[in-house]
């Protein structure tokens, strides 16, 4: 599903990611680990187009995306979820219409957009709070958002930026736990975080990053 072969991006003199060599399985979650600095968000940056490949090639589904025209960009990006540590909720629209915005903002339905977001608002065990606004629900809650909007155009891959960050250690396994449903459900999960401790349980793959380079 995912395939960085010697990849190298550089966005600073000395911040970037170096010769870098992985794959991710369809349907997998797999867990990016490293200290903060290490390269993480970089290859998240790299996977959603942000940050230019300066050398290697990016295989995401079979297709090269190495060089993707800059136009077709936003229509590649439909296929990514991504959930951040700090939410990205828009704070004075509810609950709804923060899922629904990307269903909206490409046309679809009203009644389309209903049936979507209950779906999602299901696969994270959140109810009765599609009226709410966002600093109206604990941090867990607001997350469990940010996973449920990311969800909502049925991504093939989904890109977790740190999202346990903020959370308290019960909050945070049971957003691993949404996640691990997701990829059982058919996205490929890459979660990075720099919490080896909530994750060594888990039997799951980890990539280790130091100073943009693979370690492990």
């Amino acid at each position: 599903m995912i395939e960085f072969n010697n990849i190298t991006a550089v966005y600073s003199e000395e911040s970037g990611i170096f010769n870098l060599d992985f794959h991710v399985n369809k349907s997998e979650l797999i867990f990016l680990m490293g200290p903060t600095g290490s390269g993480k968000s970089t290859v998240l940056n790299v996977i959603n187009k942000k940050i230019k490949i300066n050398s290697g090639s990016l295989i995401i589904d079979g297709k090269d995306v190495t060089k993707i025209k800059r136009r077709k960009i936003p229509y590649y990006r439909r296929k990514i979820g991504m959930i951040f540590q700090d939410y990205k909720l828009i704070s004075d629209r509810t609950i709804f219409e923060n899922i629904s915005l990307p269903l909206q903002l490409i046309g679809v339905a009203k009644k389309d957009i209903l049936y979507s977001v209950d779906q999602v608002l299901d696969k994270v065990s959140l109810r009765g709070v599609l009226d709410s606004f966002p600093n109206e629900l604990s941090g867990g809650e607001q997350q469990r958002v940010s996973i449920a909007r990311a969800l909502i155009n049925n991504p093939l891959l989904v890109l977790a930026d740190e999202p346990t960050g903020n959370l308290d250690p019960n909050q945070a396994d049971e957003i691993i736990d949404i996640l691990e449903n997701i990829s059982n459900e058919g996205s490929t999960v890459l979660m990075s975080t720099h919490n080896y401790p909530l994750i060594k349980n888990r039997d799951k793959r980890f990539i280790e990053l130091d100073n943009g380079r693979k370690i492990s």
